[in-house]
């Protein structure tokens, strides 16, 4: 830790003992670091009752702010939290209940170190297999209770009408085919982006052409991508219902490839060379679930391959989901909130 935080710490702990004796601590709140935070918590959300939200930062109060979100600012004092980042020595009491979830799907990047997610009462994961592994990791909070994002796409809320009114508004041509490009962030090796930023439009004559990127990418490459002719540019944090409405799906090292695994659909994935911030098993999976191809000269056939047999890799997704998700039947948010009501309740902290 620096010595800002130390700076920080015994203040922090001596108003919130103040606070809490004159009963003045708010119960729970909701710490909001980015915006897909808040879209992520969302699927939790509503199954609990109205929680305050705690904004880290401008471009967040912005993003709540055009949603007509009210928020507050920090410090806050509260009995307990959650969050979706590893920012619990932002609450530095221990007496603190302490919530946390990953803002992505499992582990596609090598955990952090252990003190971090141990920090936390219960930090919510996507599967039983993750448990494992932060159990090898010496991680001993974790609970599997599924994906909240993906609630949606399988509980009946985004319905045919639902897809159907988002093709229109894309105004997508209904004679094509859609395919949707994505990309992880652009700074750490990982990312295919400059393999197909400049050669993308080159499909749009015979294909509908969605694109979204990691929120943090460069902003001059966003600036590009948002004006090749022909495609759609999604600039949305939660892009869930534009996967379902894609027939194939291309990344490259990005979790959006566990969420479209998880509709059993075709991909194509760019090959990635093992690095620093790679894992053997998720690369073996991806090599196993999605045709992989080096340059953007190969997609052509991979597309026409992947469209003449769709079910080509369905074993494959049904096996990689197993290890993704602890369950896909929309009620992962709900279990979430289960969980939080429950640990709560044995503190004798009702929300």
């Amino acid at each position: 830790m620096t010595l800002s935080y130390y700076i920080y710490k015994y203040p922090y702990k001596i108003l919130w003992f103040i606070h809490k004796i004159l009963k003045m601590n708010s119960k729970i709140v909701f710490y909001c670091a980015d915006p897909l935070d808040y879209e992520m918590f969302i699927p939790i959300q509503k199954h609990l009752p109205d929680i305050p939200i705690v904004a880290k930062n401008k471009k967040t109060k912005d993003y709540l702010k055009k949603k007509n979100i009210k928020y507050k600012n920090m410090p806050v004092f509260p009995d307990s939290v959650i969050m979706a980042r590893h920012m619990p020595y932002k609450f530095p009491v221990i007496k603190i209940v302490k919530f946390g979830f990953d803002h992505g799907l499992y582990q596609f990047k090598k955990w952090t170190s252990s003190k971090y997610y141990n920090q936390f009462d219960i930090y919510f994961v996507s599967s039983n297999e993750q448990v494992k592994k932060a159990k090898e990791m010496g991680i001993t909070t974790t609970k599997a209770i599924g994906y909240p994002k993906l609630d949606n796409a399988f509980n009946g809320i985004y319905n045919e009408n639902y897809l159907r009114k988002i093709k229109d508004d894309l105004n997508l041509d209904p004679q094509k085919k859609t395919i949707i490009f994505t990309s992880t962030w652009n700074v750490d090796g990982l990312s295919a982006l400059d393999r197909w930023i400049d050669k993308v439009h080159l499909l749009t004559e015979k294909y509908n052409i969605l694109i979204t990127v990691h929120t943090w990418t460069l902003d001059k490459y966003k600036t590009i991508l948002k004006q090749i002719d022909g495609t759609v540019y999604l600039d949305k944090f939660d892009v869930t219902p534009y996967l379902m409405i894609s027939d194939i799906f291309v990344g490259d090292y990005n979790s959006l490839i566990g969420e479209f695994c998880a509709l059993d659909k075709p991909m194509i994935t760019f090959s990635m060379q093992n690095n620093k911030k790679t894992l053997p098993g998720i690369l073996e999976m991806l090599a196993n679930i999605s045709i992989q191809i080096d340059d953007f000269e190969m997609i052509f056939d991979a597309i026409k391959d992947s469209l003449l047999n769709p079910d080509k890799k369905s074993h494959e997704r049904e096996m990689a989901n197993q290890i993704l998700f602890q369950s896909l039947d929309g009620k992962a948010g709900q279990r979430a909130a289960t969980e939080i009501r429950n640990l709560l309740k044995k503190r004798n902290l009702i929300i």
